[in-house]
């Protein structure tokens, strides 16, 4: 792991909150939702944001 600034930890961890929430949306979306479809998309997008969410949790270990 390259030496991050204060800043930059800072940075990630706002963004690593709010990867977390836009998770937590998308999965009570997929859940809430009655049309199929729409509900597997909203599966795909919350798997997308949970990739986004190690991604970034990578770069702090």
């Amino acid at each position: 792991m390259a030496n991050l600034t204060n800043k930059e930890l800072a940075a990630i961890k706002d963004q690593m909150t709010a990867e977390q929430t836009l998770i937590c949306k998308y999965s009570v979306y997929a859940k809430t939702i009655n049309d199929e479809h729409l509900s597997c998309k909203c599966k795909e997008i919350a798997q997308k944001h949970q990739e986004h969410y190690n991604k970034l949790m990578s770069m702090l270990s």
